[in-house]
């Protein structure tokens, strides 16, 4: 069996493999920086829907005479406060801190950022 010289000869020639590797390096960093700037939106998008639902919950759902305070901190909500109203009830904040993952070497400590819930309470 033999190998025909015409292939063997368009085999070696590699002449375009150093321009492809020129352009697939940075064609690779927009990539993963698009989807970097995709999943930072998408997680600080269900951070706050995280943070609003558990200081929600904890303001429709704690037993009266107690705090919404005390449960929303069980739930992971960090910086906690309740605005007195005039009228009676409070205003119920709640934050956590987030953080999302790193795919780009362009960010590689990852996103941090606040996610901040807000619900009023009837009874004080």
């Amino acid at each position: 069996m033999s190998i025909d010289p015409q292939w063997a000869r368009s085999m070696a020639d590699e002449r375009g493999s150093v321009e492809s590797a020129l352009v697939l390096l940075p064609l690779m960093i927009l990539v993963l920086s698009i989807l970097q700037i995709a999943m930072g939106v998408l997680h600080r998008d269900l951070g706050d829907a995280s943070a609003q639902s558990s200081v929600i919950k904890s303001t429709l759902y704690s037993p009266l005479g107690r705090s919404p305070l005390t449960l929303m901190s069980t739930q992971g909500l960090t910086q906690l406060s309740a605005v007195p109203l005039s009228g009676g009830g409070n205003i119920y904040i709640g934050k956590r801190v987030e953080r999302s993952p790193s795919l780009t070497p362009l960010l590689p400590e990852g996103d941090n950022f606040f996610s901040t819930g807000i619900a009023m309470g009837e009874h004080s």
